[in-house]
């Protein structure tokens, strides 16, 4: 945000793609829900979820730390959302994305 307001932005409206759906994550997709930008995807080793009306944060943190799950667990829960299986989120349109999984998951 504080990048965003040197350029006279913010993350207010932003769409964001996060990998990962652990406690960086998570705690990284509350810290974006709270300043304004909107997440549509989260990951994990076997896919990624796509909610283009936005993740619900605390389903995946049902998911992943109560119930243990895959995050593709996700889409029985919200029929909105799409599950993509074995690949990474980056193909996705957004404004910003934030890798919380994997070492230098950029380059793939």
């Amino acid at each position: 945000d504080e990048i965003l307001k040197g350029e006279n932005d913010s993350l207010d409206g932003k769409v964001v793609a996060i990998s990962g759906s652990g406690n960086v994550a998570i705690y990284c997709a509350k810290k974006f829900e709270e300043l304004g930008a909107k997440v549509v995807t989260m990951s994990d080793s076997n896919g990624y979820i796509y909610d283009a009306d936005g993740i619900k944060v605390d389903i995946v943190k049902n998911i992943k730390e109560v119930k243990r799950g895959r995050i593709k667990e996700y889409v029985d829960e919200v029929k909105t959302a799409k599950y993509v299986e074995g690949k990474r989120p980056w193909g996705e349109k957004v404004d910003i994305a934030a890798p919380c999984a994997t070492l230098n998951e950029m380059n793939d």
